[in-house]
């Protein structure tokens, strides 16, 4: 029978599964809200402060040179702004928590279109969730902009993994199903998956390769290519493959692609600059 508790089984099988809602636009109303009260209780601190400074009383003039004196007033009848002070305290202690909360929330990844998709299909089919969520928890994972993951597998991809993960497997998929070809990669609750660690592995080893053949094969060209024309264009076109290479099959930054690229160039530029 399909439940919460088959839901949960399934996210806890599939971590790329376990997605909830990021409530985005709630929390930056709350954390709007509790920031407005804030700014209310700083103006009439700041109200109290000075009837307290323009004050006959010497006791009550004087809490303004004081933290200890203003402190110690708690326990008298001129207490008011020592109160207020206290109950400002309070309400930056929840603003800077719920701010640090939220920064923390969005840091955290949007699934994958295709995990999602996936997740979206499961609660819809006979053998998955069957529809089981009923009125407004039908609609939990339908705003897909709203919608992040706890797995750091997604956050850990590169371009060239959200490609196979996005794009060539579920090519393969359907090229699998359509030919019945090979082992059924269905778990209980009727997902079909596939070893992500085994695709890592394998992407992994072509890139590996790719960064150990590209500038060898550069080397190769310019050296069998005698027109500094050819040889320009040859660099270029080299220079243009390796840079895009390593943009899809690493995360790193444009400075370290474009440090990376002149590194490679730079040799070829010398070389051609002799000849």
């Amino acid at each position: 029978m399909a439940n919460y508790n088959k839901l949960t089984e399934l996210m806890g099988e599939h971590q790329e599964l376990a997605m909830f809602r990021r409530f985005q636009k709630l929390n930056v109303k709350s954390l709007l809200g509790m920031q407005a009260e804030i700014i209310h209780l700083a103006s009439e601190l700041a109200t109290v402060e000075r009837e307290d400074e323009r004050s006959e009383d010497n006791s009550r003039s004087s809490l303004h040179k004081s933290i200890f004196n203003l402190k110690a007033s708690g326990g008298s009848t001129h207490c008011y702004q020592w109160r207020k002070v206290l109950e400002v305290r309070e309400k930056l202690e929840q603003y800077n928590k719920a701010l640090v909360l939220y920064s923390r929330v969005q840091k955290l990844p949007d699934p994958g279109s295709r995990d999602l998709h996936t997740l979206q299909e499961w609660l819809d089919r006979p053998e998955g969730g069957d529809f089981f969520l009923q009125g407004r928890e039908a609609d939990t994972w339908n705003d897909e902009d709203d919608v992040l993951t706890l797995s750091r597998r997604q956050a850990d991809r590169d371009s060239v993994t959200r490609i196979v993960n996005d794009l060539i497997i579920p090519w393969y998929h359907c090229l699998r199903c359509r030919w019945n070809k090979g082992e059924r990669a269905v778990d209980t609750n009727g997902v079909w998956f596939y070893q992500y660690d085994t695709m890592i592995t394998t992407i992994n080893a072509i890139s590996t390769l790719l960064s150990a053949f590209l500038p060898s094969v550069s080397i190769f060209a310019l050296y069998f290519l005698q027109s500094p024309i050819a040889r320009l264009a040859a660099t270029m076109v080299f220079t243009t493959v390796f840079s895009s290479t390593l943009f899809l099959i690493t995360k790193a930054r444009r400075i370290d692609v474009f440090a990376a690229t002149t590194a490679l160039v730079f040799p070829s530029s010398v070389d051609l600059g002799r000849d």
